[in-house]
Protein backbone atom coordinates (compact mmCIF):
# COMPACT_ATOMS: atom_id res chain seq x y z
CA UNK A 1 0.00 0.00 0.00
CA UNK A 2 1.20 3.49 -0.84
CA UNK A 3 -0.27 6.76 0.43
CA UNK A 4 0.04 9.56 -2.11
CA UNK A 5 -0.71 13.27 -1.84
CA UNK A 6 -2.04 15.05 -4.93
CA UNK A 7 -1.92 18.88 -4.69
CA UNK A 8 -4.98 20.84 -5.79
CA UNK A 9 -5.14 21.36 -9.59
CA UNK A 10 -2.74 18.46 -10.20
CA UNK A 11 -3.57 15.17 -11.89
CA UNK A 12 -2.22 11.83 -10.73
CA UNK A 13 -2.09 9.33 -13.59
CA UNK A 14 -2.52 5.75 -12.41
CA UNK A 15 -1.72 2.88 -14.75
CA UNK A 16 -3.11 -0.51 -13.88
CA UNK A 17 -3.42 -3.05 -12.61
CA UNK A 18 -4.05 -0.91 -9.55
CA UNK A 19 -6.54 -0.28 -6.75
CA UNK A 20 -7.22 3.16 -5.35
CA UNK A 21 -9.09 4.53 -2.31
CA UNK A 22 -9.66 8.21 -1.49
CA UNK A 23 -8.58 8.90 2.08
CA UNK A 24 -9.16 12.66 1.98
CA UNK A 25 -10.24 15.32 -0.51
CA UNK A 26 -12.25 15.47 -3.71
CA UNK A 27 -11.59 15.24 -7.40
CA UNK A 28 -12.74 13.83 -10.73
CA UNK A 29 -11.71 11.13 -13.18
CA UNK A 30 -13.05 11.13 -16.74
CA UNK A 31 -15.81 13.47 -15.56
CA UNK A 32 -16.82 11.25 -12.63
CA UNK A 33 -16.75 13.30 -9.43
CA UNK A 34 -15.46 11.53 -6.30
CA UNK A 35 -14.71 12.30 -2.65
CA UNK A 36 -13.57 10.66 0.58
CA UNK A 37 -14.26 6.90 0.72
CA UNK A 38 -14.42 6.42 -3.06
CA UNK A 39 -12.75 3.20 -4.26
CA UNK A 40 -11.95 1.99 -7.74
CA UNK A 41 -9.64 -0.14 -9.86
CA UNK A 42 -7.63 0.58 -13.00
CA UNK A 43 -7.33 -2.16 -15.61
CA UNK A 44 -4.10 -3.74 -16.81
CA UNK A 45 -1.96 -1.30 -18.87
CA UNK A 46 -4.84 1.20 -18.93
CA UNK A 47 -4.40 4.64 -17.33
CA UNK A 48 -6.86 6.92 -15.55
CA UNK A 49 -6.37 10.64 -14.71
CA UNK A 50 -7.34 11.46 -11.10
CA UNK A 51 -7.60 15.25 -10.97
CA UNK A 52 -7.58 16.98 -7.58
CA UNK A 53 -10.26 19.67 -7.21
CA UNK A 54 -9.00 19.93 -3.62
CA UNK A 55 -5.88 18.40 -2.12
CA UNK A 56 -6.17 14.62 -2.28
CA UNK A 57 -4.74 11.83 -0.18
CA UNK A 58 -5.01 8.50 -1.96
CA UNK A 59 -4.19 4.99 -0.85
CA UNK A 60 -2.91 3.03 -3.84
CA UNK A 61 -2.13 -0.65 -4.25
CA UNK A 62 0.20 -1.57 -7.14
CA UNK A 63 0.24 0.27 -10.47
CA UNK A 64 2.46 2.93 -12.02
CA UNK A 65 2.07 6.59 -11.08
CA UNK A 66 3.03 9.96 -12.54
CA UNK A 67 1.93 13.56 -12.05
CA UNK A 68 0.62 16.10 -14.50
CA UNK A 69 0.16 19.77 -13.69
CA UNK A 70 -3.47 20.76 -14.31
CA UNK A 71 -6.21 18.72 -15.98
CA UNK A 72 -5.56 16.18 -18.69
CA UNK A 73 -9.05 16.60 -20.12
CA UNK A 74 -8.80 19.05 -23.06
CA UNK A 75 -11.22 21.98 -23.20
CA UNK A 76 -12.52 20.68 -26.53
CA UNK A 77 -13.78 17.61 -24.67
CA UNK A 78 -15.70 19.83 -22.25
CA UNK A 79 -17.28 21.73 -25.13
CA UNK A 80 -18.16 18.48 -26.89
CA UNK A 81 -19.80 17.09 -23.75
CA UNK A 82 -21.86 20.27 -23.35
CA UNK A 83 -22.93 20.07 -27.01
CA UNK A 84 -24.04 16.45 -26.53
CA UNK A 85 -25.94 17.23 -23.32
CA UNK A 86 -27.80 20.08 -25.03
CA UNK A 87 -28.46 18.43 -28.40
CA UNK A 88 -28.85 14.82 -27.18
CA UNK A 89 -27.64 13.03 -30.35
CA UNK A 90 -28.88 9.45 -30.50
CA UNK A 91 -25.79 8.05 -32.20
CA UNK A 92 -22.23 9.31 -31.66
CA UNK A 93 -19.35 7.73 -33.56
CA UNK A 94 -15.78 8.31 -32.33
CA UNK A 95 -12.86 7.93 -34.75
CA UNK A 96 -9.13 8.48 -34.42
CA UNK A 97 -5.76 6.83 -34.86
CA UNK A 98 -4.04 4.53 -32.36
CA UNK A 99 -3.19 5.88 -28.88
CA UNK A 100 -4.99 9.23 -29.15
CA UNK A 101 -7.36 8.58 -26.24
CA UNK A 102 -10.52 7.28 -27.93
CA UNK A 103 -11.48 5.09 -24.96
CA UNK A 104 -10.79 7.96 -22.56
CA UNK A 105 -13.00 10.30 -24.56
CA UNK A 106 -15.76 7.69 -24.78
CA UNK A 107 -15.55 7.20 -20.99
CA UNK A 108 -15.67 10.96 -20.41
CA UNK A 109 -18.64 11.46 -22.75
CA UNK A 110 -20.42 8.47 -21.25
CA UNK A 111 -20.00 9.85 -17.71
CA UNK A 112 -21.11 13.36 -18.59
CA UNK A 113 -24.23 12.10 -20.38
CA UNK A 114 -25.10 9.62 -17.63
CA UNK A 115 -24.67 12.29 -14.96
CA UNK A 116 -27.02 14.54 -16.93
CA UNK A 117 -29.73 11.89 -16.47
CA UNK A 118 -29.48 9.94 -19.72
CA UNK A 119 -29.38 6.18 -20.27
CA UNK A 120 -26.31 5.55 -22.43
CA UNK A 121 -25.06 2.58 -24.42
CA UNK A 122 -21.53 2.00 -25.68
CA UNK A 123 -20.68 -0.16 -28.69
CA UNK A 124 -17.04 -1.20 -28.42
CA UNK A 125 -15.94 -2.00 -31.96
CA UNK A 126 -12.22 -2.33 -31.19
CA UNK A 127 -12.01 -6.11 -31.49
CA UNK A 128 -8.29 -6.19 -30.68
CA UNK A 129 -8.36 -4.01 -27.55
CA UNK A 130 -11.93 -4.35 -26.37
CA UNK A 131 -13.07 -3.08 -22.98
CA UNK A 132 -16.70 -4.20 -23.27
CA UNK A 133 -16.76 -7.87 -24.22
CA UNK A 134 -13.79 -10.15 -24.96
CA UNK A 135 -11.33 -9.77 -27.85
CA UNK A 136 -12.70 -10.83 -31.28
CA UNK A 137 -16.12 -9.36 -30.45
CA UNK A 138 -18.00 -6.10 -30.89
CA UNK A 139 -19.55 -5.55 -27.46
CA UNK A 140 -22.60 -3.61 -26.33
CA UNK A 141 -22.72 -2.30 -22.78
CA UNK A 142 -25.45 -0.17 -21.18
CA UNK A 143 -25.59 1.64 -17.86
CA UNK A 144 -26.98 4.70 -16.11
CA UNK A 145 -24.06 4.97 -13.68
CA UNK A 146 -20.68 6.71 -14.28
CA UNK A 147 -17.52 4.58 -14.48
CA UNK A 148 -13.73 4.89 -14.27
CA UNK A 149 -13.11 2.10 -16.78
CA UNK A 150 -15.32 1.15 -19.73
CA UNK A 151 -14.93 -2.47 -18.61
CA UNK A 152 -17.21 -1.62 -15.65
CA UNK A 153 -20.17 -1.18 -18.01
CA UNK A 154 -22.15 -4.45 -17.97
CA UNK A 155 -22.05 -6.42 -21.21
CA UNK A 156 -25.53 -6.82 -22.69
CA UNK A 157 -24.66 -8.57 -25.95
CA UNK A 158 -21.85 -8.87 -28.48
CA UNK A 159 -21.17 -9.83 -32.08
CA UNK A 160 -18.35 -12.31 -32.71
CA UNK A 161 -16.27 -11.50 -35.78
CA UNK A 162 -13.76 -14.26 -35.03
CA UNK A 163 -10.51 -12.30 -35.15
CA UNK A 164 -8.74 -9.50 -33.30
CA UNK A 165 -8.47 -7.48 -36.49
CA UNK A 166 -11.27 -6.47 -38.88
CA UNK A 167 -8.94 -6.85 -41.88
CA UNK A 168 -10.59 -9.07 -44.45
CA UNK A 169 -13.75 -9.09 -42.33
CA UNK A 170 -15.07 -5.58 -42.89
CA UNK A 171 -18.56 -6.90 -43.61
CA UNK A 172 -18.72 -8.60 -40.21
CA UNK A 173 -17.44 -5.55 -38.37
CA UNK A 174 -19.98 -3.28 -40.07
CA UNK A 175 -22.82 -5.76 -39.52
CA UNK A 176 -21.85 -6.24 -35.88
CA UNK A 177 -21.81 -2.53 -35.11
CA UNK A 178 -25.16 -2.02 -36.86
CA UNK A 179 -26.81 -4.86 -34.94
CA UNK A 180 -25.47 -3.68 -31.57
CA UNK A 181 -26.55 -0.08 -32.23
CA UNK A 182 -30.01 -1.30 -33.19
CA UNK A 183 -30.26 -3.39 -30.00
CA UNK A 184 -29.22 -0.44 -27.87
CA UNK A 185 -31.86 1.83 -29.35
CA UNK A 186 -34.72 -0.60 -30.05
CA UNK A 187 -34.36 -3.22 -27.30
CA UNK A 188 -32.82 -1.23 -24.46
CA UNK A 189 -34.27 2.18 -25.34
CA UNK A 190 -31.10 4.13 -24.58
CA UNK A 191 -31.11 7.88 -25.09
CA UNK A 192 -27.67 7.85 -26.69
CA UNK A 193 -25.32 5.18 -28.00
CA UNK A 194 -21.60 5.93 -28.38
CA UNK A 195 -19.61 3.89 -30.91
CA UNK A 196 -15.94 3.42 -30.06
CA UNK A 197 -13.99 2.36 -33.17
CA UNK A 198 -10.57 0.88 -33.91
CA UNK A 199 -7.47 3.01 -34.52
CA UNK A 200 -7.23 1.70 -38.09
CA UNK A 201 -7.69 4.84 -40.17
CA UNK A 202 -5.17 4.32 -43.01
CA UNK A 203 -4.94 2.07 -46.09
CA UNK A 204 -7.83 1.40 -48.48
CA UNK A 205 -9.39 -1.13 -46.09
CA UNK A 206 -9.07 1.18 -43.08
CA UNK A 207 -10.68 4.05 -45.00
CA UNK A 208 -13.49 1.83 -46.26
CA UNK A 209 -14.17 0.42 -42.80
CA UNK A 210 -14.72 3.85 -41.24
CA UNK A 211 -16.70 5.32 -44.12
CA UNK A 212 -18.95 2.30 -44.70
CA UNK A 213 -19.53 1.87 -40.98
CA UNK A 214 -20.64 5.50 -40.72
CA UNK A 215 -22.91 5.25 -43.77
CA UNK A 216 -24.49 2.11 -42.31
CA UNK A 217 -25.03 3.50 -38.80
CA UNK A 218 -25.89 7.08 -39.89
CA UNK A 219 -24.56 8.79 -36.75
CA UNK A 220 -25.99 12.12 -35.63
CA UNK A 221 -22.47 13.18 -34.67
CA UNK A 222 -18.98 12.04 -35.64
CA UNK A 223 -16.20 12.96 -33.22
CA UNK A 224 -12.72 12.95 -34.75
CA UNK A 225 -9.79 12.93 -32.32
CA UNK A 226 -6.68 14.63 -33.69
CA UNK A 227 -5.81 17.24 -36.27
CA UNK A 228 -7.85 17.60 -39.43
CA UNK A 229 -4.83 16.80 -41.60
CA UNK A 230 -4.65 13.34 -39.97
CA UNK A 231 -8.28 12.36 -40.61
CA UNK A 232 -9.42 14.51 -43.55
CA UNK A 233 -9.22 11.47 -45.87
CA UNK A 234 -12.20 10.09 -43.92
CA UNK A 235 -14.03 13.14 -42.57
CA UNK A 236 -13.97 15.17 -45.79
CA UNK A 237 -16.43 12.73 -47.35
CA UNK A 238 -18.45 12.02 -44.20
CA UNK A 239 -18.93 15.73 -43.49
CA UNK A 240 -21.19 15.87 -46.56
CA UNK A 241 -23.67 13.68 -44.65
CA UNK A 242 -23.05 14.13 -40.93
CA UNK A 243 -22.03 16.66 -38.30
CA UNK A 244 -18.27 16.22 -37.72
CA UNK A 245 -16.52 17.73 -34.70
CA UNK A 246 -12.77 17.67 -34.13
CA UNK A 247 -11.32 17.45 -30.61
CA UNK A 248 -7.77 17.31 -29.27
CA UNK A 249 -6.10 14.02 -28.28
CA UNK A 250 -5.88 13.19 -24.59
CA UNK A 251 -3.03 14.76 -22.63
CA UNK A 252 -0.33 12.69 -20.87
CA UNK A 253 -0.86 9.47 -22.80
CA UNK A 254 1.61 6.58 -22.77
CA UNK A 255 1.40 4.51 -25.96
CA UNK A 256 1.08 0.75 -25.40
CA UNK A 257 3.47 -1.56 -27.19
CA UNK A 258 2.54 -4.80 -28.98
CA UNK A 259 3.48 -7.03 -26.03
CA UNK A 260 1.30 -5.00 -23.65
CA UNK A 261 -1.65 -5.17 -26.05
CA UNK A 262 -1.19 -8.92 -26.32
CA UNK A 263 -1.15 -9.26 -22.52
CA UNK A 264 -4.33 -7.18 -22.25
CA UNK A 265 -6.04 -9.62 -24.60
CA UNK A 266 -4.71 -12.60 -22.63
CA UNK A 267 -6.16 -11.18 -19.39
CA UNK A 268 -9.50 -10.52 -21.10
CA UNK A 269 -9.71 -14.11 -22.41
CA UNK A 270 -8.94 -15.35 -18.91
CA UNK A 271 -11.72 -13.18 -17.48
CA UNK A 272 -14.29 -14.57 -19.91
CA UNK A 273 -13.30 -18.20 -19.22
CA UNK A 274 -13.89 -18.11 -15.45
CA UNK A 275 -15.51 -21.39 -14.29
CA UNK A 276 -15.07 -22.94 -17.74
CA UNK A 277 -14.94 -26.72 -18.14
CA UNK A 278 -14.70 -29.23 -20.96
CA UNK A 279 -18.06 -30.09 -22.51
CA UNK A 280 -18.98 -32.62 -25.21
CA UNK A 281 -21.27 -31.20 -27.89
CA UNK A 282 -22.90 -33.74 -30.24
CA UNK A 283 -22.22 -33.11 -33.92
CA UNK A 284 -25.95 -33.17 -34.68
CA UNK A 285 -26.52 -30.31 -32.20
CA UNK A 286 -24.04 -28.01 -33.91
CA UNK A 287 -25.10 -25.38 -36.42
CA UNK A 288 -22.24 -23.12 -37.41
CA UNK A 289 -21.29 -20.07 -39.40
CA UNK A 290 -17.89 -18.75 -40.53
CA UNK A 291 -17.02 -22.35 -41.57
CA UNK A 292 -17.92 -25.06 -44.05
CA UNK A 293 -18.09 -27.75 -41.39
CA UNK A 294 -21.40 -28.09 -39.53
CA UNK A 295 -23.17 -25.82 -42.02
CA UNK A 296 -24.33 -28.33 -44.62
CA UNK A 297 -26.30 -31.60 -44.65
CA UNK A 298 -24.71 -34.83 -43.31
CA UNK A 299 -23.75 -37.49 -45.84
CA UNK A 300 -26.00 -40.54 -45.92
CA UNK A 301 -24.62 -44.00 -45.18
CA UNK A 302 -24.23 -44.97 -48.86
CA UNK A 303 -22.29 -41.78 -49.67
CA UNK A 304 -20.01 -42.30 -46.71
CA UNK A 305 -19.22 -45.93 -47.61
CA UNK A 306 -18.50 -44.96 -51.21
CA UNK A 307 -16.11 -42.24 -50.12
CA UNK A 308 -14.36 -44.52 -47.64
CA UNK A 309 -13.56 -46.88 -50.51
CA UNK A 310 -12.23 -44.02 -52.64
CA UNK A 311 -10.17 -42.46 -49.85
CA UNK A 312 -9.13 -45.75 -48.23
CA UNK A 313 -9.73 -44.34 -44.74
CA UNK A 314 -12.54 -44.25 -42.22
CA UNK A 315 -14.79 -41.19 -42.39
CA UNK A 316 -15.68 -40.02 -38.88
CA UNK A 317 -18.11 -37.38 -40.13
CA UNK A 318 -19.06 -35.94 -43.49
CA UNK A 319 -21.39 -33.36 -44.97
CA UNK A 320 -21.97 -31.46 -48.18
CA UNK A 321 -23.58 -28.26 -49.37
CA UNK A 322 -24.07 -26.54 -52.71
CA UNK A 323 -20.47 -25.32 -52.87
CA UNK A 324 -18.54 -27.64 -50.54
CA UNK A 325 -17.87 -31.08 -49.14
CA UNK A 326 -16.31 -31.55 -45.70
CA UNK A 327 -14.95 -34.79 -44.30
CA UNK A 328 -13.46 -35.69 -40.93
CA UNK A 329 -11.19 -38.68 -41.53
CA UNK A 330 -8.92 -40.92 -39.46
CA UNK A 331 -5.84 -40.52 -41.69
CA UNK A 332 -4.76 -37.70 -44.03
CA UNK A 333 -5.39 -37.94 -47.78
CA UNK A 334 -3.48 -36.48 -50.72
CA UNK A 335 -4.24 -33.18 -52.44
CA UNK A 336 -4.80 -35.17 -55.66
CA UNK A 337 -7.67 -37.00 -53.96
CA UNK A 338 -9.15 -33.69 -52.86
CA UNK A 339 -9.13 -32.46 -56.47
CA UNK A 340 -10.87 -35.68 -57.49
CA UNK A 341 -13.66 -35.03 -54.98
CA UNK A 342 -14.07 -31.48 -56.25
CA UNK A 343 -14.74 -32.85 -59.74
CA UNK A 344 -16.81 -35.77 -58.53
CA UNK A 345 -19.22 -33.62 -56.47
CA UNK A 346 -18.97 -30.50 -58.65
CA UNK A 347 -18.03 -28.28 -55.70
CA UNK A 348 -15.41 -25.56 -55.40
CA UNK A 349 -14.40 -26.21 -51.80
CA UNK A 350 -13.17 -29.53 -50.46
CA UNK A 351 -12.08 -29.75 -46.83
CA UNK A 352 -10.68 -33.05 -45.60
CA UNK A 353 -9.73 -32.80 -41.93
CA UNK A 354 -8.35 -35.10 -39.27
CA UNK A 355 -9.60 -32.91 -36.41
CA UNK A 356 -6.14 -31.72 -35.38
CA UNK A 357 -6.76 -28.56 -37.40
CA UNK A 358 -9.57 -27.56 -35.02
CA UNK A 359 -7.66 -27.89 -31.74
CA UNK A 360 -7.43 -24.64 -29.73
CA UNK A 361 -9.63 -22.77 -32.21
CA UNK A 362 -11.61 -20.01 -30.50
CA UNK A 363 -15.37 -20.28 -31.00
CA UNK A 364 -18.44 -18.35 -29.90
CA UNK A 365 -21.91 -19.46 -28.85
CA UNK A 366 -25.14 -17.55 -29.37
CA UNK A 367 -28.87 -17.92 -29.89
CA UNK A 368 -31.85 -16.05 -31.30
CA UNK A 369 -32.14 -13.86 -28.20
CA UNK A 370 -28.46 -13.05 -27.70
CA UNK A 371 -25.86 -13.12 -30.47
CA UNK A 372 -23.23 -13.81 -27.81
CA UNK A 373 -23.57 -16.26 -24.93
CA UNK A 374 -19.86 -16.77 -24.41
CA UNK A 375 -16.62 -18.13 -25.84
CA UNK A 376 -15.24 -21.62 -26.19
CA UNK A 377 -11.93 -23.24 -27.12
CA UNK A 378 -11.96 -26.52 -29.04
CA UNK A 379 -9.95 -29.20 -27.26
CA UNK A 380 -10.58 -32.08 -29.64
CA UNK A 381 -13.05 -34.54 -31.14
CA UNK A 382 -14.46 -37.69 -29.59
CA UNK A 383 -14.73 -40.02 -32.57
CA UNK A 384 -16.83 -42.68 -30.87
CA UNK A 385 -19.29 -40.28 -29.24
CA UNK A 386 -19.42 -38.07 -32.37
CA UNK A 387 -18.88 -34.97 -30.24
CA UNK A 388 -16.83 -31.79 -30.32
CA UNK A 389 -14.96 -31.24 -27.07
CA UNK A 390 -15.08 -27.57 -26.11
CA UNK A 391 -13.68 -25.72 -23.09
CA UNK A 392 -16.38 -23.21 -22.15
CA UNK A 393 -18.52 -21.78 -19.34
CA UNK A 394 -21.62 -21.64 -21.57
CA UNK A 395 -24.54 -23.95 -20.83
CA UNK A 396 -24.72 -25.17 -24.41
CA UNK A 397 -28.02 -26.49 -25.78
CA UNK A 398 -29.23 -27.55 -29.21
CA UNK A 399 -30.98 -24.21 -29.83
CA UNK A 400 -27.66 -22.39 -29.90
CA UNK A 401 -25.40 -21.77 -32.85
CA UNK A 402 -21.61 -21.97 -32.93
CA UNK A 403 -19.31 -19.61 -34.79
CA UNK A 404 -15.73 -20.55 -35.63
CA UNK A 405 -13.01 -17.98 -35.07
CA UNK A 406 -9.82 -17.58 -37.03
CA UNK A 407 -7.49 -17.52 -34.05
CA UNK A 408 -6.11 -20.15 -31.68
CA UNK A 409 -5.97 -19.63 -27.92
CA UNK A 410 -4.34 -21.91 -25.37
CA UNK A 411 -7.01 -23.01 -22.83
CA UNK A 412 -4.42 -23.29 -20.03
CA UNK A 413 -2.51 -20.01 -20.42
CA UNK A 414 -4.99 -18.05 -22.59
CA UNK A 415 -2.08 -16.99 -24.77
CA UNK A 416 -2.86 -16.47 -28.44
CA UNK A 417 -1.18 -19.13 -30.57
CA UNK A 418 -1.70 -17.55 -33.98
CA UNK A 419 -4.23 -16.84 -36.69
CA UNK A 420 -5.92 -19.44 -38.87
CA UNK A 421 -6.51 -19.09 -42.59
CA UNK A 422 -10.10 -17.92 -43.09
CA UNK A 423 -12.54 -20.65 -44.10
CA UNK A 424 -9.82 -23.31 -43.82
CA UNK A 425 -12.44 -25.70 -42.42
Amino acid sequence: MLEVKVPQNYTLMIEGPAKMRVKEGAGEVFGLKFSEGFETQVDLFKAAPFYATSELRLVIEEGKLWYHIGRTIPETWDKLAQKCIEEKPKKIMVIGSVDVGKSGLVTYLFNQLVQSGLKVGVVDADTGQSDIGPPTTIGLGVSDKPVVMLSEIPLYDAFFIGLTSPSGLLHRSITGVSLMVEKALENLHVNTVIIDTTGWVTSPEGRDLKIMKALNVAPDLIVAIGEEKDLAHITRFLSKFYDVVYVEPAISLRPRNREERREIRRSMYEKYFIDAETKDIPFDHITSSYSFIFSGLPLNEDERKQLEQILDTRIVYGERSLDSIVLLVETPVSSTTQSLLSTMYDVKYVRILTGVELIHTLVSFGDKEKMFKGLGIIEGIDVEKQTLRVFTNVDVDENMFLQFGYIKVNPSTFEEEGWIEKWSF
